[in-house]
């Protein structure tokens, strides 16, 4: 007779592995307050920076937002703006790289 110990300890092995990579392949949530996004690509003409006001909107508007107002700069060099995602206003901002950050209210 044969020794199951061994045959069961890798089919559970097996089965651990499998799961983890299960677990690594599910999808990550939507942004959330306080996370950052960037565009899957920089609109056509800009190397991801947001150093005017159209460029910021570009950057806001690529990263999935829509009814950007109230877009204002920031001493930093930083672009703030209120924009709609997900039908919920929210408060973003795009660094000097344009990478859109959307803020906690």
């Amino acid at each position: 007779m044969k020794p199951v110990l061994p045959a069961v300890a890798a089919l559970a092995a097996a089965l651990l592995a499998s799961t983890s990579l299960v677990i690594a392949q599910t999808p990550t949530s939507p942004a959330s307050p306080g996370t950052a996004t960037t565009p899957s690509a920089p609109p056509a003409g800009m190397p991801g920076t947001a150093q005017s006001a159209t460029s910021a909107q570009a950057q806001i508007e690529a990263s999935g937002y829509t009814n950007i107002k109230e877009l204002k700069r920031q001493n930093d060099g930083s672009w703030r703006a209120r924009a709609t995602k997900n039908n919920e206003e929210v408060a973003v901002s795009v660094d000097s790289t344009g990478l859109v950050t959307q803020m906690s209210q």
